[in-house]
């Protein structure tokens, strides 16, 4: 054993179960975050539905509390580019940006949320009270913000808050000359608070002297008035003296020269006679000294007249000076000239104004009674002739109709589905349909088969943008058209197929055949593929440029995928318009026969589709047309042949439909046949259909009941009657005519002898009628014989008609 090798130790590890110093100072995972996991799941949600407004609060209201400002901004950009007009959420953003610490960033989100709704004028207030808090704020800045959003809603009638606002910060500036002129600027807008703010106006200036509540210009311009009519009437003083000083000269001059005719005449009469001469002279004398006494007055010879440039005392008085006091006084009674007039134009839009409780966006759809109001109100002011009031109207208006479910009414419902008269009018209703529409958003499938049945609740009426689109277009600012037209497909009614369809309807009469294909291919790619209304709109587009080839793709792709499916409600439609397209652009009639074939045998139960191919071949003409015509009455009003399975029963018409269309075949043979169709028709619809339907169903109802009440009463085996050899039971005796008869009785008499007195020219039924009757004497044995029934043959004149 080697001694000086020391002994090795051994190896001493931490006991089992004793943790590592690593495992020690690791620390524990944290709990998972509720609101984190509600966050994704809320995120998940609006993407698959964005319309799902409940769940965007909710998310945005998480990403609030959980203090993540890409979350944050995530989930308000998102709800934003879906709701913009929601103006409170444009400043919840801008809060949470300012509480993150970026004033910058809450800048330029109160800058996307002006330009997004910019006739808001709360979002305005809120813009410059951010703007008026922070630590370098500068009054400019603050006033350009007031400024800018007065731009737009200055003659809101609800922007009373706006106002007062931008006073309250101009009073704080201690600017009178800012806030007078804010009262002016403010009486002239016909504002819910305007006498309010008149009585505000008075009290202001009333202290204050002129050159502190008017601004320079006004003062210099008013001060330049008065002077100028102070001048203009002393004018006028010294113009009304001289014509007075010389009226009153030319009174003496006449006076003078009727002096001057008389002692002519004194003179004259002298001459005559010698004796008195002398005492006539002396008198003269007198009289003359008289009247130069008069004239020269008692100091003798009158003034000379003044010289040349001498004003006497009253004429170089200076007119008075204009004071502060006149300037003011004068300005006063301006602005109440402007108060007056604002105040008449507020009476009449008062009750337009009062009528729309809810001017701002909700996403609750408006009721009729406002919806018709706004409507009035636009009317009232396009007929005024103010296209800046009536712009700023219609702005307004988009704000609170901007999106709302469509009402049923007919002229939307033509506008989706037709007229309401068209044959395939059941079909043309699917349009508005999920199945149709393939927009559906995937969270409202119970909400919009709620109780709005009957009207389409995918669609929205969208009047109000179209309306304002064709207003500027008419005034002739086709930049502001296309501008707002954009502004409602883009941003406001961008899932809404009505408004792409009547935007490249606008495209395409301006001559954009690019924008306007664009759009169709935008709508039916990303908005509703399979919208009937845009797919026909898109291939009539397609015609109109001549590419015949891209309109049928259009319709045989739509028509191709429904026939596909069972039992789809718009298939019959399509192939009627298919079939129509064909024969009117293409020429293809057989083609166009076989889409028609083709949809009859897969739906024969559909009545629109069978009138739709007898419409066809009317308009289709021909020398077969009538033949043609004659045999699809005849396919449609064949009953089901015998030993056919209910189910397959159930595919076709009615017997009602098909009684109906029998007596049309009666009556179109009679006006477009030969006597041989004519007859053929009569013999077909005698045979099918001898009695009317309602008829024959009060008869088995009647029956039903008479073997009900006689099972009741017999009881068991007893109350059965012996069956004959062709396995019918035996009517009852009939009870005598003078009997009292059960109603279902006397109706049918009175029926029958309704028809034998129309049809009493026909001595005697074909046999098939005989025959047919025959099989119904144990319902009608009470009435004699079938002959009262003679009338159901070739001349029948159809039933509805």
């Amino acid at each position: 054993m080697d001694v000086d090798k020391p002994a090795e130790q051994p190896v001493v590890g931490p006991k089992e179960g004793t943790p590592t110093p690593e495992a020690q100072t690791a620390p524990a995972p944290a709990p998972p975050n509720p609101d984190l996991e509600a966050y994704n799941q809320k995120w998940t949600t609006v993407q698959n539905d964005p319309q799902d407004f409940n769940s965007f609060t909710a998310l945005l209201g998480i990403a609030d509390r959980l203090e993540d400002v890409e979350k944050v901004r995530a989930a308000y950009d998102a709800f934003l580019a879906e709701y913009p007009l929601c103006y409170g959420y444009w400043k919840k953003y801008a809060d949470a940006e300012l509480r993150h610490g970026s004033a910058e960033a809450a800048a330029a989100v109160y800058e996307r949320g002006v330009v997004a709704t910019p006739y808001s004028a709360d979002l305005w207030g809120h813009y410059a009270a951010f703007k008026k808090g922070l630590p370098d704020a500068n009054p400019e800045d603050v006033r350009g913000v007031y400024e800018r959003g007065l731009a737009y809603v200055c003659t809101d009638f609800n922007s009373h808050g706006l106002w007062d606002k931008y006073l309250a910060f101009e009073g704080e500036q201690a600017s009178t000359l800012h806030v007078s002129s804010l009262y002016c600027r403010l009486l002239a807008c016909p504002v819910r608070e305007l006498d309010r703010y008149y009585t505000s106006f008075k009290s202001y200036v009333g202290p204050l002297a002129a050159a502190q509540v008017v601004l320079p210009h006004d003062f210099d311009s008013i001060r330049l008035r008065l002077e100028a009519e102070a001048a203009a009437k002393a004018k006028e003083a010294a113009e009304a003296k001289e014509a007075a000083e010389a009226a009153k000269q030319a009174a003496e001059a006449a006076k003078k020269e009727q002096e001057a005719a008389a002692e002519v005449k004194k003179e004259e009469a002298a001459a005559e006679g010698a004796e008195g001469a002398e005492v006539k002279m002396e008198e003269a004398g007198a009289e003359g000294a008289e009247v130069k006494k008069e004239e020269g007055g008692e100091g003798g010879a009158p003034p000379p007249p003044p010289a040349n440039g001498e004003v006497k005392g009253e004429e170089a008085k200076e007119p008075a000076a204009v004071t502060d006091d006149d300037i003011k006084q004068a300005w006063l009674k301006q602005q109440e000239a402007v108060y007056e007039a604002t105040r008449a134009e507020l009476a009449k839009r008062r009750p337009f104004e009062e009528a729309a409780r809810r001017p701002y966006f909700h996403i609750k759809p408006l009721d009729g009674v406002q919806l018709f109001n706004w409507i009035k109100y636009l009317d009232f002011m396009e007929g005024r002739g103010e296209p800046t009031a009536t712009q700023t109207v219609y702005e307004r208006c988009l704000v609170a109709c901007a999106n709302y479910p469509g009402e049923s009414s007919s002229r939307h419902r033509r506008h989706r589905c037709g007229p309401p008269a068209s044959p395939v009018r059941e079909q043309q209703l699917a349009t508005c349909g999920p199945e149709a529409c393939g927009s559906q958003p995937p969270g409202q499938q119970q909400q919009q088969q709620g109780a709005q049945r009957g009207s389409c609740v995918w669609c929205v009426r969208l009047e109000f943008w179209q309306r304002y689109v064709r207003y500027l277009e008419a005034r002739g600012d086709e930049a502001g058209a296309k501008a707002a037209l954009d502004r409602g497909v883009l941003v406001f009614c961008k899932r809404r197929p009505e408004m792409h369809m009547f935007a490249a309807h606008w495209d395409e009469l301006h001559g954009d055949i690019a924008g306007a294909r664009a759009r169709y291919v935008h709508l039916l790619t990303h908005v509703s593929p399979r919208l009937i209304e845009a797919v026909t709109s898109a291939a009539n587009f397609e015609r109109r440029q001549g590419d015949l080839a891209a309109a049928n793709k259009y319709l045989s792709d739509l028509t191709e995928e429904e026939r596909s499916k069972e039992g789809s409600r718009i298939y019959p439609f399509l192939a009627i318009h298919l079939a129509h397209f064909l024969r009117r652009h293409s020429g293809d009639l057989a083609a166009a026969r076989k889409v028609l074939d083709d949809a009859l045998e897969q739906c024969p139960g559909v009545r629109s589709l069978w009138e739709a191919a007898v419409h066809f071949e009317e308009l289709a003409g021909g020398p077969e047309a009538v033949a043609r015509a004659l045999d699809l009455y005849d396919r449609a009003t064949a009953p089901p042949a015998e030993g056919t399975t209910a189910a397959v029963a159930g595919k076709s018409l009615p017997e009602r439909d098909r009684e109906e269309l029998s007596a049309r075949s009666v009556d179109f043979a009679d006006m477009y046949g030969t006597p041989q169709q004519l007859k053929a028709a009569c013999d077909r619809h005698a045979q099918r259909f001898m009695l009317p339907t309602t008829v024959t169903a009060e008869a088995r109802a009647a029956t039903s009941s008479k073997r009900a009440n006689e099972g009741g009463a017999g009881g068991g085996a007893a109350a059965k009657a012996p069956r004959l050899d062709h396995g019918h039971h035996h009517a009852p005796p009939p009870p005598p005519m003078a009997a009292a008869q059960p109603a279902a009785a006397a109706h049918h008499a009175m029926a029958a002898g309704h028809h034998a007195a129309a049809y009493g020219a026909y001595a005697q039924a074909p046999a098939a009628a005989a025959a047919s009757a025959a099989a119904y004497s144990q319902y009608y044995g009470q009435y004699g014989a079938a002959q009262q029934y003679p009338a159901y043959g070739y001349g029948y004149s159809g039933y509805g008609y």
